[in-house]
């Protein structure tokens, strides 16, 4: 009778519980790194989110528009359109200009009035931006804010863009500025002002932009109401 052969049974490298290695600094380290990137992102979302924001709030018909015209300081949605279509016209001057490939300038009208701001190589360049603004109908008068210099990187754009958001939440939060009347550019921390108003109603909103952190300079750019 032949003996059964007992063969001895190996452990299997897999039969034992695998010993999860730990590296609490290194874990720790990672995950600070993880929260600051997150944090860092989500200042950046913020700021441009505040932007986008005032700019639909700021452009929006509904803040700036009467449908009766009513009221003098309040404009109708024949003028807005006008104002759209100066800006894009004037912004298509300006881009189809070869001496000014590499400027930075922003077109901002009201009522017929057009602002521009931003950055230029020279006093030739800043002259050209007023002329070519100029050249478009329906353009009444022109404030040349442009300044010679170096542009302003994303950054200080982005920042530009929340300053306004602010100082449009101030006028919002004020019983004597009527933010629906105005419009609010920011650039490279100076802030501008436009719209049609009475005087004290100008000075009160510039006063209440200028306790905004962040605002280096406060300009005026209105065109105030005839007997007020």
């Amino acid at each position: 009778m032949r003996s059964k052969q007992r063969t001895a049974e190996l452990p299997s490298p897999f039969s034992r519980p695998i010993r999860r290695l730990r590296f609490p600094g290194v874990l720790r380290l990672a995950g600070v790194l993880r929260l600051a990137g997150v944090l860092r992102l989500a200042g950046v979302l913020r700021l441009a989110a505040s932007a986008l924001l005032f700019a639909a709030l700021a452009s929006a018909p509904g803040g700036c528009v009467s449908l009766n015209g009513a009221d003098p300081t309040k404009r109708t949605p024949r003028e807005v359109v006008a104002d759209q279509r100066i800006e894009r016209q004037v912004a298509r001057q300006l881009a189809a200009d070869a001496q000014l490939a590499s400027s930075h300038v922003n077109v901002v009208s009201y009522d017929g009035i057009v602002l521009l701001t931003g950055q230029v190589e020279g006093e030739a360049q800043r002259r050209r931006c007023e002329s070519a603004a100029g050249a478009v109908d329906g353009v009444r008068k022109i404030h040349n804010e442009v300044q010679v210099g170096g542009a302003t990187n994303f950054v200080s754009r982005v920042n530009d863009g929340w300053l306004a958001a602010k100082v449009f939440s101030r006028f919002a939060s004020s019983p004597e500025v009527d933010a629906a009347s105005m419009k609010v550019v920011a650039e490279n921390g100076v802030v501008y002002l436009l719209g049609l108003v009475p005087p004290a109603q100008g000075h009160a909103a510039a006063e209440a932009a200028r306790t905004v952190f962040g605002v280096r300079k406060v300009v005026k750019v209105f065109d105030y109401l005839e007997g007020s």
